[in-house]
């Protein structure tokens, strides 16, 4: 992971508490919005009428190829306590927020999307619990959350899939929002893997959990970049970087299906020792050889998925490359 060299003075560590991260990609028209509604939430929390240095809001800009980048700079000359890290380009949001993640000097560092569906005004409710000192991760879970139902469906099947082949206990309904204390996010920063899977890295790292309810509302403006190609990768790198079962169990159904074609064979021996030859049925051959072929398909797909990823990670390239921090 490399920062850049231009860099500005960065607000002095011991007088940043909080650190709230975000990412941006095509967004950079909410920013204003955005750390607005922050500014005022943590006005009210501290009970003070300015939050600087207490608080800081670092904006990554994850290679937005609109003018977000201009946007991000007139929010920072209206805030004092805004930083921007310009990545140099686009590589995915959860990697963006890493970058934001290792940049965060506050004592509790928060994730928030920028489109404010997990609006600031639900994170008192998480600094509460985190600052009574019993936790080391609290993250915000919907009471309901404001989704078409296919997309509720999914991913509660998906969860599900998941717990099964990993072995995970992950959580249904969590929300981006979260608050970590700075020994979470110190061992979170020192993992080195290329995945940055949120539900299935809080469970591995483990430590102290604390789900809280809280509302999801809906998007500020605009479309979500996030499509449904980026959600499908993200679940399957989710599962292939946490679980070697989708391997196992290709394995256990190739045995099933050898055992399946000795009885069969068996079968067929027997009955023709008796003198009760079946008569060839062409249809059903071709069928067991079409089902076996696909077998075959998809079992090297899978191994492929799993060789690729084994390829990003000997490669070694950084998780991401600073352009710039303002």
């Amino acid at each position: 992971m490399e920062l850049g060299e231009n860099n500005h003075q960065p607000i002095a560590a011991r007088d940043v508490v909080y650190s709230v991260v975000t990412s941006v990609y095509r967004d950079g028209h909410l920013a204003h919005a955005f750390c607005a509604a922050v500014n005022d939430t943590f006005r009210k929390y501290l009970r003070t009428h300015s939050i600087t240095p207490t608080v800081e809001i670092i904006l990554v800009n994850d290679g937005s190829p609109d003018d977000s980048l201009r946007h991000l700079l007139a929010v920072k000359n209206a805030f004092d306590f805004v930083k921007i890290v310009d990545l140099s380009r686009n590589y995915g949001q959860h990697s963006a927020l890493a970058s934001g993640f290792i940049l965060a000097k506050g004592k509790f560092v928060i994730r928030l999307n920028i489109d404010m569906q997990d609006h600031p005004d639900e994170l008192p409710k998480l600094l509460k619990e985190m600052e009574t000192g019993r936790y080391d991760l609290v993250v915000g879970q919907y009471r309901k959350r404001k989704s078409p139902i296919l997309t509720s469906i999914t991913a509660n099947l998906y969860f599900r899939l998941f717990k099964f082949l990993a072995g995970l206990d992950v959580q249904q309904r969590t929300s981006p929002m979260r608050v970590m204390n700075r020994v979470f996010i110190d061992a979170l920063n020192n993992l080195t893997e290329k995945s940055r899977f949120p539900q299935g890295l809080d469970q591995w790292l483990g430590f102290r959990h604390k789900y809280v309810e809280i509302e999801h509302q809906e998007r500020a403006h605009g479309k979500s970049s996030y499509n449904v190609f980026s959600r499908l990768s993200l679940a399957s790198s989710g599962i292939l970087y946490f679980s070697d079962r989708p391997l196992k169990l290709i394995g256990y159904f190739g045995l099933c299906m050898a055992l399946l074609g000795f009885l069969l064979g068996l079968t067929i021996f027997a009955q023709k020792i008796f003198g009760n030859g079946l008569l060839p049925g062409y249809a059903s051959i071709v069928c067991i050889a079409l089902m076996a072929f696909g077998i075959q398909i998809g079992s090297v797909g899978i191994l492929g998925l799993y060789v690729g990823r084994i390829f990003r990670e000997v490669q070694n390239r950084p998780l991401f490359i600073v352009r710039e921090i303002y």
